[in-house]
């Protein structure tokens, strides 16, 4: 999981640094920089995951407002299972454009430099810390992909490319299967999700996330017997089976209602084999039937515990909300100079929540959530 993030101008984002929880629930007014909190992780990964300058068109859009010539900076601290310590990656990219060379990329682990490579204006790259191989790779393009002799630099790449998922479902999630290129697990936009549920029902692995899945869609329609692949081998929809006394009605997904498919989109980038690292989810309120949404939450709240990933969430809802403590709120506001601040609730309003003079929803209507300033 990722425990400390840090962003340099990246739209809005100046320079915020969060600290994050297994689940982290961000707030505030709309245009204060929530959803460019959750593309600049999207970037991030997309940056790292994709050839070298292939994320180059979305540069112009990408630049900060405030700060239009800087370089676009991050910071991410995180864990992996099964590596007792911590990871840093950072990672600074040219002010002109991505490019292929980074000014500066480096990787520690446990308070130890793995490589670091610099690019100062004007000068050819070159290796601070030189990777640990007999013959490293030349220095120059983005390192971390290009390690494949050092295990932390692939767990490292793993958990920050494939291990990641951005997602904010449109309305017409699961209506039309296709195929995602170069996704691993469940698309951004959940369109490879035939492929997603294929892994699950052959998992031997997780064999209850199929269950788990059918159980909770029955929650919000009691009705529903299961939902499967109309074929194993080559699925080309999903049957939602449906109990009409002793006889079961068979719907296509693409039948079940807006809020229903949108509701099954989130639980299957929860339970997707293997699980994400780190899930981000945008808005997931919208569409859900509200009496849905508290067993949605119940879902994020579970999925670090049980080994489904650490979650991420933007909400405007105050019924999600409710479900969350104020420990795992963070409040998103604009300053004046247009730049985004984001920092863990104000000690008043936290008191309130304790003292139960105030519910967490209630940060989103009676009294607005305001960030704690030291």
């Amino acid at each position: 999981m990722i425990h400390r993030l840090r962003i340099q101008n990246y739209k809005s984002l100046r320079d915020v640094t969060v600290e994050l929880s297994p689940v982290t629930v961000f707030i505030g007014k709309s245009g204060t920089g929530k959803t460019n909190l959750a593309s600049a992780i999207r970037f991030l990964r997309d940056y790292l995951a994709s050839p070298p300058g292939g994320v180059s068109d979305q540069w112009p859009r990408c630049k900060c407002a405030t700060n239009p010539s800087g370089g676009m900076d991050f910071y991410v601290e995180f864990e992996v299972p099964g590596f007792p310590k911590r990871f840093v990656y950072t990672l600074g990219l040219n002010e002109r454009s991505p490019g292929n060379v980074p000014r500066f990329e480096a990787l520690e682990y446990g308070g130890q430099t793995v490589f670091r490579q610099t690019a100062p204006a004007q000068e050819r790259p070159h290796w601070e810390v030189e990777p640990s191989l007999i013959s490293p790779p030349e220095p120059g393009p983005v390192a971390l992909g290009r390690l494949p002799g050092l295990e932390v630099a692939v767990v490292a790449f793993t958990a920050l490319t494939t291990g990641i998922g951005v997602h904010a479902f449109p309305y017409i999630v699961l209506t039309a299967p296709g195929a995602a290129r170069g996704a691993s697990g469940l698309a951004d936009g959940g369109e490879n999700y035939l492929d997603v549920l294929k892994e699950i029902a052959s998992s031997l692995h997780n064999p209850l996330a199929r269950k788990a899945i059918a159980a909770a869609l029955r929650k919000i329609n009691s009705t529903v017997a299961s939902a499967e692949l109309n074929s194993v081998h080559s699925p080309t929809t999903v049957i939602v089976g449906h109990r009409l006394g002793d006889k079961i009605l068979q719907l296509e997904l693409r039948q079940e209602s807006d809020g229903f498919r949108r509701f099954y989109a989130h639980l299957l980038a929860l339970y997707q084999t293997p699980p994400k690292q780190t899930l981000v989810f945008e808005e997931p309120e919208n569409g859900i039937y509200p009496g849905a949404v508290s067993l949605l939450a119940d879902e994020f709240k579970a999925a670090p515990g049980a080994q489904r990933g650490q979650v991420l969430i933007t909400t405007h809802s105050p019924a999600l909300l409710d479900h969350f403590t104020a420990d795992q709120i963070r409040v998103v506001e604009l300053a004046d100079s247009l730049e985004t601040q984001v920092g863990p609730l104000a000690e008043e309003q936290r008191e309130a929540l304790r003292e139960e003079l105030l519910h967490a929803g209630e940060l989103l209507t009676v009294d607005p959530a305001r960030r704690d300033v030291e």
